[in-house]
């Protein structure tokens, strides 16, 4: 085979080899001239050229190798079918313009070939004879029906190895592609001598399966935004003869035969036709915009026999999953458009009742007789609505007995027809029109709801939720349904192939949806059915299937926390969580497994704010307490305490709720244990939770007398120091040995991590303290922050040596950069008065050691950090960085310290802007020109002539505005806005001067 030049190029290409896909690409894209293999006269070569070449010898090939087992030439022939629709796509014209340039191109080395008019106008016209030629050999292929019977008879083993490449029938469809291109790139007259005079009358004589491809693909082209003008004029002009002439006897006749033929199989050639020709009718539709109503009026027109809803009615019992989905987006794609004109049926309504009186004679039974013809067309419309929805929910019957079968993908596609129905006819049955009982159509959708695959139920569900909030009885009949499908299957536990991640996010997403706007149906029935489960399962005897059951219940209570939180009486809602925890209480074994456990800290947390009551409070923190307190006792020392993330989590919302009642020994206790086991055992506690549980231990720290703030700080932060000593001692050691150690990165990690809950200490010990001092009268004020303040500030003197040598050593490492910004950056939530500012110099002096690290070592996504603490310095100190006439030696100072480090930030990424640095460095040149533009546009270095930084800047900004990155575009548009805006304040103050 590939001693065959076209397709040796073929098979280069589906290797992947890039000669072959670039020789592919240029043919497709220019011409090329050929004046050497026939002295004298020129030929011009370019992709029509390679698709006769590679025509001729498939067909060569097939010849020779015929009656022997030949390589199947299928993907080679698919890949020339794909390309050479895509190149029919361009119309004559672009092709004559092609073989102009290729003209022009060569006429300096052919000049005396080329000077001769008359050739250079044959050269174009062999080229535009060559593509109809080919055109014509295409459309020979796909009418032969020796190629439509081969695909019919294909089933020996003989028959496999003789068969054409051209009779399969994705080549076939996609030949059909390139005639259909052609011809709606040549223009509408074309598209019309193809249909009129080619196609429809010999429709009864071609190949139905070409035919139908041949007219689905035109409108395909027809809908696309190249495609001439006229075209949809003339697909306007032909819709009516091709549905009655073509695609309508062609889908009866296809349904008709499909079902007998090889005893009901699912892929027979008649499936494949009935389901191009329904989609042949549903694009027809789109292009014209053609509905239910007017598709049953063209049929009705007719003397043809074809009732096309009983057509589509009867499509739905094919046996194939192409066919049926067709007819889905047929009935969505008519029903759309129904619906569209019901619209407007609704407008002329209120405008003829708003403006009946005062409209002219003559204007006045315009609308008249308007109204009166969208009357008749929304009648026609509840009409066929009603059809639709006897005529799907009669499937319910077969969509039972396909289950059984284990057939799944049709029972998708039913599911999926009984839901755009009924959404689209909910209005009619919500106000009473419609004209048959829904009753089959929701028994089909309540099947398919049951349904053990996802896709079916989810398309489901999604139907019925659109119903249940206004339907109190459909939301009752529906909750078992949804409570059922919260039980993951046991069998899938433990999947290592995504069954159980799947179903995690159905359930959280399509179920918990579902869900809630059954709740908002049947509130107190939700509830109370929830609560019932709950019971039941607690006081159930054990069984494998037990602890899934009642995590399932306890889903279903949090999926809904915040809707009944907000629409539930307070008195019965927490009537029914006291007897929930209750009832979690009384049943450790039920409780005890860890995904109940979990379950049950998230349904606590949830409904955290709802327990005001005290008994229903302490009801939920004995529980918390208790499991939690279990599990940090019998905790084996290699395993991590079950769901200890959701558990911090919870604790950290009653701490919220009600801190004071933290003040018991048993909780202090826990939260003691759990602070101990994050610091001793943190490779198996997260640094999330280990931040929410700092968080929370501050927050019960301030409950205390303000005596004791600054002891119980140092207890909180004691082992987090002695850790970072400890770690940094070991990183030094190594580093200094010179030697290879693979502990040295999980080190590193490690200490970034402890930095991090440092920060995590200073951010909310302060945000406590502010919180509880901004109740106090300005009086009481000052001595309040002190009490809080000044521990946090013996707190980073005594780390601050340490915190030094990490970033002068370390600063450059990523993780470490990151982490000690964070650190300085919440270090500047401390100063507050010009009294303290040896503390803030002192840590703008610490982000200069780390900036001249991290500049050294060229690291410049370790950067990003300290962008990000000079954004928050500026935003707090701008006032006094910016340039005035009276400067004290506290701004003055602040200044001084505020242009060192930006210089050096400038300094670390003026050389390479990369994407990752450009949003924050932009960001933060936004906060100078917000809070010190006048500062921003004079910054320079010694070496820089004034205002050097702000004109690169603004060269920068000017090209990021391309930027692929949104956060880089962003950035930088504000970056400009802030400018701007201070030059138009400007502006604006000298007009008002010399005014």
């Amino acid at each position: 085979m590939m001693s065959h030049h076209a397709l040796s190029v073929l098979d280069h290409a589906l290797r992947g080899d890039p000669g072959g896909l670039s020789f592919l690409e240029q043919t497709t894209t220019i011409y090329v001239l050929d004046a050497a293999t026939i002295p004298g006269h020129p030929a011009t070569y370019g992709w029509w050229n390679f698709l006769n070449d590679a025509l001729n010898e498939v067909e060569r090939y097939e010849a020779e190798n015929s009656g022997q087992h030949q390589e199947s030439l299928d993907a080679h022939v698919r890949l020339l079918t794909t390309i050479s629709r895509r190149v029919a796509r361009r119309p004559p014209q672009s092709d004559r313009r092609l073989v102009g340039t290729c003209l022009a191109n060569a006429s300096m080395s052919h000049m005396s070939l080329l000077a001769n008019t008359d050739m250079a106008q044959s050269l174009l016209a062999n080229n535009y004879e060559l593509r109809e030629r080919n055109m014509g050999r295409i459309a020979a292929i796909v009418f032969d029906y020796s190629f439509h019977n081969q695909r019919r008879n294909n089933g020996s083993q003989y028959n496999q190895h003789r068969r054409s490449a051209f009779s399969d029938p994705v080549v076939m469809e996609q030949f059909c592609g390139v005639l259909a291109a052609n011809a709606v790139a040549t223009g509408p007259t074309a598209v019309r001598h193809m249909l009129s005079d080619w196609i429809l009358p010999s429709i009864n004589t071609l190949p139905n399966f070409s035919a139908v491809a041949v007219i689905y693909n035109i409108a395909v082209e027809a809908m696309g935004k190249s495609s001439p003008v006229g075209t949809k004029n003339i697909m306007q002009s032909l819709v009516k003869s091709v549905f009655t002439c073509a695609l309508g006897p062609i889908l009866v006749d296809s349904l008709r035969d499909s079902d007998e033929r090889q005893g009901g199989s699912s892929d027979n050639s008649e499936h494949r036709v009935a389901a191009l020709a329904l989609r042949s009718i549903e694009v027809w539709c789109k292009v014209n915009s053609i509905g239910a109503v007017e598709l049953r009026r063209i049929f009705s027109s007719t003397n043809e026999n074809v009732n096309i809803l009983e057509v589509i009615a009867d499509a739905l019992y094919s046996n194939s999953e192409a066919a049926i989905d067709a007819v889905s987006d047929l009935i969505e794609t008519l029903l759309r458009q129904d619906a569209k004109g019901a619209k407007v049926t609704l407008g002329l309504s209120i405008a003829g009742s708003v403006m009946g009186n005062l409209l002219p004679e003559g204007a006045a039974n315009d609308m008249l007789l308007a109204k009166q013809v969208t009357e008749e067309v929304e009648k026609s419309r509840i009409s066929i609505l009603s059809e639709l929805v006897s005529a799907v929910g009669l499937q319910r019957f077969r969509f039972a007995e396909r289950q059984t079968n284990g057939d799944v993908a049709v029972c998708r596609c039913l599911a999926r027809t009984a839901a755009i129905v009924f959404l689209e006819s909910e209005s009619l049955i919500k106000d009473g029109t419609l004209q048959a009982s829904p009753a089959g159509l929701l028994e089909l959708l309540f099947k398919a709801a049951s349904h053990p695959s996802l896709h079916v139920c989810s398309i489901a569900m999604e139907a019925l939720t659109a119903f249940t909030p206004s339907n109190g009885e459909l939301s009752t009949r529906l909750l078992p349904c949804l409570q059922g499908k919260a039980i993951i299957p046991i069998n899938i536990m433990g999947d290592v192939h995504g069954r159980l991640d799947d179903y995690i996010n159905f359930r959280d997403c399509v179920l918990a949806n579902a869900l809630i706007a059954c709740s908002a149906g049947c509130n107190a029935f939700y509830l109370e059915s929830c609560r019932s489960a709950i019971e039941e399962f607690c006081q159930a005897p054990s069984s494998p299937h037990l602890p899934y059951q009642l995590e399932a219940a306890l889903f279903c209570m949090i999926a809904v926390s915040e809707k009944t939180s907000k629409a539930l009486n307070k008195e019965v809602l927490c009537g029914q969580l006291g007897r929930i925890i209750t009832a979690l209480k009384s049943s450790t074994s039920a409780t005890s497994h860890p995904t109940v456990k979990t379950n049950m800290y998230r349904f606590v947390n949830k409904y955290s704010k709802c327990f005001q009551e005290r008994n229903l409070f302490d009801m939920a923190l004995d529980l918390v307490v208790t499991s939690l307190n279990s599990d940090l006792e019998h905790r084996e020392e290699s395993k991590p305490v079950p769901a200890f993330s959701e558990a911090t989590t919870a604790l950290k919302q009653l701490i919220c709720c009600a801190p004071p009642e933290f003040s018991n020994s048993l909780a202090s206790t826990i939260l003691e244990s759990a602070w101990k086991l994050s610091t001793t055992q943190e490779q198996f506690v997260s640094i999330e939770d280990r931040e929410i549980l700092c968080s929370g231990l501050i927050s019960v720290i301030f409950t205390s007398g303000h005596d004791s703030w600054s002891t119980s700080l140092d207890s909180l932060a004691e082992p987090i120091l002695s850790c970072l000593d400890n770690i940094t001692k070991e990183v030094d050691n190594i580093f200094a040995d010179n030697a290879e150690n693979d502990d040295v990165d999980q080190l590193l990690t490690r200490l970034s991590y402890e930095l991090r809950i440092l920060a995590t200490i200073v951010k909310y010990f302060v945000r406590e303290g502010d919180s509880k001092s901004s109740t106090l009268p300005n009086e009481n004020r000052a001595a309040m922050v002190a009490c809080y303040r000044n521990p946090v500030v013996s707190l980073l003197h005594k780390c601050w040596h340490g915190l030094k040598h990490i970033a002068k050593k370390y600063g450059s490492i990523d993780v470490i950069a990151s982490s000690i910004g964070q650190v300085l950056t919440n270090s500047l939530s401390v100063y507050g008065t010009d009294d303290e500012l040896p503390l803030l110099l002192e840590i703008a002096g610490m982000v200069e050691i780390s900036l001249r690290a991290v500049v050294e070592s060229k690291s410049h996504s370790s950067l990003i950090p300290y962008l990000l603490f000079m954004q928050k310095f500026i935003t707090y100190h701008g006032s006094k960085i910016e340039l005035i006439s009276n400067v004290d030696a506290t701004h003055s100072a602040i200044q001084n310290m505020a242009r060192k480090l930006m210089l050096m930030s400038y300094e670390g990424v003026r050389n390479d802007v990369t994407q990752d640095i450009a949003s924050p460095m932009f960001d933060t040149l936004s906060s100078c020109a917000k809070s010190c533009p006048l500062f921003l546009i004079s910054l320079s270095s010694d070496t820089q002539s004034s205002g050097e930084i702000i004109t690169s800047s603004i060269e920068t900004a000017s090209m990021t505005l391309k930027s692929n990155e949104v956060d880089v575009a962003l950035s930088s548009i504000e970056f400009l806005k802030q400018l701007v805006s201070f030059f138009i304040e400007k502006l604006n103050d000298a007009y008002s001067a010399n005014s």
